[in-house]
């Protein structure tokens, strides 16, 4: 059992309250502005993956409900596999192949076939539950598809990246395609990045720290030329761009793995849903970060 670990990223005491959140971030300013309702033909869906934030939900949440809603129009999955960032230092990419992560909408079983089939497929790739323990990256990303498709009706792969190689995303990314061709599953894929973090918080701040609509601006850029990345399926281009630049993008093999993936899927272009930063959305000026909310999709 997988007992959530993000605490203060959203409500993971109590189940109303959660809910709550969750309608909150669809129906807020930066949200949809409706609740997501579930498509009936999945077999000619359009979406192979999203690109979804994993901040705060205070913060990221309205931009990240732009992702689910999408998918939650494309019909339920069989399972969805989660990719995320490891920020503790692990040194390698990690899954869980078999037990249950819990939330306070309920318990989701891990699909033990998918997980151990990903594994065979990808060298890269090893069982491990120790860096899951701790990590919110993935995590904040299972309520919304809770709230969407009910606890119980899908699984999941959760699946840590620590390391942020192009090598290591296209193994992992064709390892994730193959085994899901193989298992002929209905199967989502959602990569889980923030993208710049500027501000002394992060030691990051190239241009300065005032004033905030020059900093505000030069993150908007920054971040324009990620996305500009994303959409066009580059994921070596992202991760050259992220290592040559020195961008502070924390999920960028995910991404890469993730696109890598999609396309061997079908995927031919990248769309954009939503973005907006911590300061477009709350006005905090000490740590600004990034935020995007994008389909890859056939």
């Amino acid at each position: 059992m997988r007992k959530p670990a993000a605490y203060g990223f959203y409500e993971t005491v109590d189940k109303n309250s959660l809910l709550k959140q969750l309608e909150a971030c669809f129906l807020g300013d930066f949200g949809p502005g409706k609740l997501p309702s579930i498509g009936e033909k999945i077999a000619e869906r359009g979406i192979l993956s999203i690109v979804s934030p994993h901040a705060g939900y205070y913060y990221s949440g309205q931009i990240a409900a732009h992702g689910f809603y999408a998918l939650a129009s494309e019909g339920r999955p069989d399972t969805v596999v989660i990719i995320g960032p490891s920020h503790y230092g692990w040194p390698g990419v990690a899954l869980m192949s078999s037990g249950f992560w819990e939330s306070p909408l309920g318990l989701t079983e891990i699909d033990t076939e998918l997980a151990r089939t990903i594994e065979k497929k990808s060298v890269v790739i090893s069982e491990e539950d120790r860096p899951h323990r701790p990590e919110h990256s993935l995590e904040v990303e299972l309520p919304f598809l809770q709230y969407i498709f009910g606890a119980e009706s899908f699984k999941i792969v959760p699946i840590a990246m620590g390391l942020m190689d192009y090598n290591t995303s296209k193994e992992a990314g064709e390892g994730v395609a193959s085994a899901i061709k193989e298992s002929e599953k209905e199967v989502f894929i959602v990569s889980s990045t923030d993208l710049t973090h500027y501000g002394a918080m992060y030691g990051y701040y190239p241009i300065g720290t005032s004033p905030i609509e020059k900093v505000i601006g030069w993150v908007h850029e920054t971040d324009g030329k990620i996305i500009k990345t994303i959409e066009s399926l580059d994921a070596k281009g992202l991760i050259d761009l992220v290592i040559n630049e020195g961008l502070t993008m924390c999920g960028c093999a995910p991404v890469a793995a993730g696109i890598i993936a999609a396309k061997a899927l079908g995927a031919t272009k990248g769309r954009t849903l939503k973005y907006a930063t911590s300061y477009d959305v709350r006005g905090s000026k000490d740590a600004i970060v990034g935020y995007l909310s994008a389909s890859i999709e056939k």
